[in-house]
């Protein structure tokens, strides 16, 4: 089952920021759209997805993640081989949004959810192991896509990735996919009873619904967090090819720093996973909160290659801590029953982030000339954060 989680997660990458970004200059030359048109395609089109994935969450509640699990990503694949038809504005919108819909949205929302389903105690090494592969995916994923850029026509590279997620997946999910070990008469774990950090890594009291959750101050606090993170990286991933060359760093410069932070999130996940399976996972997000603000300082002076290789090493260890206690707390606060309903409307705040994030550089930059005001902006709401986190502690069932 973490095999199947870990694959779901990397076959993602058509619908991710790191795929659709590669094929931004082909959607350039072939379709004579802008930047300004290409982005703002996105950022709708990416908007517009995130508000189904409540309605995700629920169908994985009343139907189980193996069925919405089949049927999304048959629609993903149906999604890429559309992309490699669009002809302008509107279809290449339409192409954004179920490829946010399906691939960012839908399929990373079941996937990790699959891991939660299976796991408690060690429910953080599960997700480090998760993590790591779709770490090595956004690492090497883009070496394939431009080598098959390099063979044939982006029409046919895009119906082919599509044809890729298909032929992977649906067997797994046919054959091997299990919704939770209860169902073959199994246990949490595997019945592994090892020791754990008491105070979060018991499994929650009691099944929040969704309102219940949403009126703990732990729901807003965390989701806040997860909604900046996801606002914040997407601009500056969307953005960095501009942003290093203006502080003198060539492509391929700014290629290897892109790269060290894949490779430092892969080493630093099983580390971040054992910490988030014996640690207050409220602390975990202080740590996480606090050097996320600090990546953040240091890309502002950045202007060498050394200062860029720095911060991308930061970055990488921090966003492993933060993937640790994102994939861990939900299932071990709010409980498993619901799971899908919660951690969907979260996700609709992260891809809501997402959509917003390079929109709001972009423009800043289109103002001031310089990306310096948005950096500062990401200080003072990691800061806020950082502040808040704290306060994210274990709930308890509000009374009606």
């Amino acid at each position: 089952m973490l095999a199947i989680a870990t694959i779901g997660s990397i076959m993602t990458t058509p619908g991710q920021t790191a795929g659709v970004s590669l094929f931004t200059p082909s959607f350039e030359a072939a379709l004579g759209l802008s930047r300004t048109q290409q982005t703002g395609a996105y950022a709708m089109g990416t908007f517009l997805a995130s508000l189904i994935m409540t309605y995700v969450g629920a169908q994985m509640d009343r139907l189980g993640i193996r069925r919405v699990m089949g049927v999304v990503v048959v629609c993903f694949g149906l999604v890429c081989v559309y992309t490699g038809f669009v002809t302008g504005f509107w279809t290449l919108f339409i192409a954004f949004l179920f490829l946010r819909m399906f691939g960012q949205g839908a399929l990373s929302l079941l996937s990790q959810n699959t891991a939660a389903m299976w796991f408690d105690k060690r429910l953080g090494m599960a997700n480090a192991v998760t993590n790591i592969g779709f770490s090595l995916s956004a690492a090497g994923m883009p070496f394939f896509v431009l080598w098959l850029l390099d063979i044939v026509d982006w029409r046919v590279a895009y119906p082919i990735l599509g044809v890729i997620v298909v032929v992977v997946m649906l067997p797994l999910i046919i054959f091997f996919y299990v919704d939770r070990p209860e169902d073959i008469g199994q246990l949490l774990d595997g019945g592994w009873s090892g020791p754990a950090n008491l105070i979060d890594s018991e499994p929650a009291a009691v099944d929040f619904t969704l309102q219940q959750a949403m009126r703990t101050p732990t729901y807003w606090i965390v989701a806040g967090m997860m909604f900046s993170i996801s606002m914040i990286v997407t601009a500056f991933t969307f953005n960095a090819l501009f942003f290093f060359g203006e502080v003198g760093l060539t492509e391929v410069q700014t290629g290897s720093v892109l790269a060290t932070i894949g490779i430092t999130m892969s080493i630093a996940q099983l580390p971040a996973g054992w910490l988030a399976d014996r640690m207050s996972l409220r602390w975990l997000g202080v740590i996480s909160m606090v050097g996320q603000t600090a990546s953040m300082v240091l890309l502002l002076f950045t202007n060498s290659m050394w200062m860029a290789t720095a911060f991308a090493v930061l970055s990488g260890v921090i966003t492993s801590l933060y993937s640790a206690m994102g994939g861990t707390l939900w299932p071990r606060y709010f409980g498993r029953e619901h799971l899908g309903k919660i951690r969907g409307s979260v996700f609709t705040a992260q891809v809501a982030g997402s959509s917003l994030g390079p929109f709001v550089m972009g423009s800043l930059y289109d103002l001031t000339g310089s990306y310096n005001p948005s950096i500062m902006i990401f200080i003072v709401i990691y800061g806020i954060f950082a502040l808040l986190a704290p306060f994210a502690w274990k709930p308890e069932l509000p009374h009606e």
